[in-house]
């Protein structure tokens, strides 16, 4: 998102909330520079708008023309199964509901390592948001395409890709 934020973009993300208040009030002081529009939690804690606040206040923020970031590689149980390396794995189909309800655009990213310099391609690509009368057919042919391009991309790079999960289970 630095590219974005540099760029006067002013994105927000969805982060999700970490268990210890005093550890998930340090990353988000530390990412706000990163997220000018703002952070909106995943999760529940004591003190923190979430849950279906959130959803409104996303809501909200793309209908005014906001750019919003995901971490979308990442397992969730609550996730559509999808192909990913040859193997069904639960992921979000939030993004792809998102932008096929509001008629927004998607894209996904990756950063490159250039050599062993702290330097750095950054890459975008549109995901094209299909818009037919079976919304739940949409949002899984997004959630796959977005899938197969972490895939393809990861297969390019893997020695530049960590998961801190578990991606199938």
């Amino acid at each position: 998102m630095w590219p974005l934020a540099q760029a006067g973009i002013q994105p927000a993300a969805v982060y999700r909330l970490v268990k210890n208040p005093f550890v998930d009030l340090y990353l988000r002081s530390k990412r706000t520079a990163l997220y000018p529009g703002g952070l909106f939690a995943k999760g529940r804690a004591k003190g923190v708008l979430a849950g279906h606040d959130t959803a409104r206040m996303i809501g909200s923020y793309l209908r005014q023309g906001g750019r919003l970031g995901f971490l979308c590689d990442l397992f969730d149980a609550k996730g559509i199964p999808v192909p990913f390396f040859g193997h069904p794995a639960p992921s979000t189909p939030f993004p792809a509901m998102l932008a096929r309800r509001l008629g927004a655009r998607m894209w996904v990213g990756r950063c490159i390592r250039i050599d062993n310099k702290c330097r750095f391609a950054v890459e975008i690509k549109e995901l094209k948001v299909p818009r037919t009368d079976d919304a739940d057919s949409d949002i899984r042919a997004i959630t796959v395409a977005m899938q197969a391009q972490f895939e393809e991309w990861i297969r390019e790079y893997p020695e530049q890709w960590m998961w801190s999960n578990r991606r199938w289970s």
